[in-house]
């Protein structure tokens, strides 16, 4: 998926969010269940789960590494 796609995607999920009047906790929880629910798509493809934990260890860390970044950012405007 290109670049311009993703945003268009997330724009539609924040659309969703916002709709609901999702707090930070509501959108963290869904974060998780979108993560869960695509490592359980690639064990439904037939990923193995010796190939599944590391991919989900790498998966975590990124996500681990994104947030502590935005974290170090500090208060920025909304976009």
């Amino acid at each position: 998926m290109d670049d311009t796609r993703l945003k268009m995607m997330m724009l539609d999920i924040d659309g969703i969010l916002t709709r609901y009047d999702a707090t930070p906790t509501d959108v963290l929880t869904a974060a998780q269940a979108i993560a869960t629910s695509a490592i359980g798509d690639l064990i439904n493809r037939d990923v193995p789960p010796a190939k599944a934990h590391p991919l989900a260890d790498a998966i975590a860390e990124q996500i681990r590494a994104a947030l502590n970044k935005r974290i170090d950012e500090g208060n920025l405007p909304d976009w």
